[in-house]
């Protein structure tokens, strides 16, 4: 195929990558907008804010905390260290402020700790879903890198696809919202990515004490959208 083809284990790994990315895998992530249903109902913006707000998310939001937790609790699964791997899960659960976001997370983490040792099989891998599934908690970001390191996925493609997904989750929500165009929405999550590599590179050098969450805005609507008998989205 020329000098340029992926190595084989490279191969296999970026697969992965796009299937753990993917919308189609079944673990809940679809039915929640992370706050943003109620923040648009409240108070409509147009594209142009609601751009500002998924960028905010990456660099105060997502890019502070689960994308920090993603990068610790990969090299933590390479070293096979799963007691400092439950750690940053407790650590990443502890600063999730509400709990629509504390169950957002907890609830597609442990559906995708259920249905990993069937697509991936691993020994640590799956000792570390069995945990997860007795109720040893479970954050999304955390087992998504427990799984990106056990298939060879690099630790910073890992944290690109954390922040990716979390801004691509926006993006979606607001479609379904009617907020945005779904041609629009691909757009403008192109045009994030200098702000998500931006994230990324922080993100892999922050520490886990110095981890943050200061996205209030989505945090309070999220608790006001479970009060809307007539919401969309779980969150």
């Amino acid at each position: 195929m020329g000098e340029a083809s992926l190595e084989p284990p490279n191969r296999a790994s970026f697969l992965t990558a796009l299937q753990l990315a993917d919308s189609s895998l079944p673990i809940g992530r679809y039915v929640h907008s992370f706050g943003l249903e109620a923040l648009l109902n409240e108070i409509p913006k147009n594209s142009i804010q609601i751009v500002e707000i998924v960028k905010a998310v990456l660099l105060h939001g997502t890019g502070r905390s689960d994308a920090v937790a993603t990068a610790h609790a990969h090299r933590m699964f390479s070293m096979a260290d799963l007691v400092q791997l439950h750690k940053i899960d407790e650590h990443l659960l502890a600063l999730k402020l509400s709990v629509p976001a504390r169950n957002a997370s907890i609830s597609s983490g442990r559906h995708l700790a259920k249905l990993a040792p069937r697509i991936w099989p691993h020994s640590v891998l799956a000792t570390f879903c069995q945990e997860v599934q007795a109720g040893e908690g479970g954050n999304l970001a955390v087992v998504t890198a427990a799984i990106s390191a056990s298939q060879g996925i690099g630790l910073e493609n890992t944290v690109l696809a954390e922040l990716r997904g979390a801004a691509s989750g926006l993006f979606s929500a607001a479609v379904r919202l009617g907020r945005m165009g779904s041609v629009d929405a691909q757009i403008q999550l192109h045009q994030c990515v200098p702000t998500i590599i931006q994230a990324a590179e922080r993100a892999l050098d922050m520490d886990l004490e110095d981890m943050s969450s200061t996205t209030l805005e989505l945090d309070i609507a999220m608790l006001q959208l479970q009060r809307n008998p007539l919401r969309q989205f779980a969150t």
